[in-house]
């Protein structure tokens, strides 16, 4: 086979892929936004501290992360992304209830910590020069206050959104042609196929748990 068809192929591979993913993540955001109330979404996410994070309240329905257009920019927005998360899941280790939830929120927490470093080290390493500040708009509710059932559906909610955003945000870096360095596209692949798959975890759990 020609070494030509062999890229068309590979491209034609990696758009098919792409529009999957895109489908998924939209099925999966339409079945739990109609699941989340107008006075949830209204609630504020608020006290989350970290390096690169700014405002506060919950992004409104339907809306996520701008695209990506370079791997800086994959770096400065999936850092502030990670921050959120591990927030959350300190959050949700310290009062639910449910041994499940306990361990996955360790499991967020240790994943993405060392995500966040690996990437801060990648942009100091890369990027010395360059302005790493971003406008991050965070996805999630303050969870502070809740406490049982209430603060398991509503982590599970809201972070099958910020999980979509995630795999979204990794599938426009490999497809979009932005990895400058070989290290950035096996380390987005992993969050993509990491945070997919806790997906259609976090999935079956409101399933089986709330109905």
């Amino acid at each position: 086979m020609k070494k030509t068809t062999l890229v068309m192929l590979g491209v034609l591979f990696a758009v098919v892929l792409s529009v999957l993913l895109g489908l998924v993540a939209y099925t999966l955001f339409s079945v739990v936004n109609n699941s989340i109330s107008q006075q949830n979404l209204e609630n504020g996410f608020g006290g989350m501290m970290g390096s690169g994070v700014t405002g506060s309240g919950m992004m409104e329905s339907g809306m996520m992360s701008d695209p990506i257009e370079s791997e800086h920019d994959f770096l400065v927005h999936m850092i502030a992304h990670h921050e959120e998360a591990v927030y959350a899941a300190g959050i949700l280790k310290e009062n639910t209830e449910r041994e499940e939830m306990k361990q996955f929120a360790e499991d967020i927490i240790k994943t993405q910590s060392a995500e966040i470093e690996q990437m801060k080290l990648w942009l100091e390493t890369w990027y010395p020069n360059e302005d790493h500040s971003v406008d991050y708009q965070p996805m999630m509710r303050d969870l502070t206050n809740l406490q049982g059932d209430a603060l398991d559906k509503a982590f599970l909610q809201d972070m099958m959104f910020h999980h979509m955003d995630a795999v979204m945000m990794s599938q426009q870096l490999i497809t979009g042609g932005f990895g400058e360095h070989s290290e950035i596209i096996p380390f987005a692949r992993n969050i993509r196929n990491t945070q997919r798959n806790e997906i259609f975890i976090m999935r079956n759990w409101l399933s089986e748990w709330f109905g």
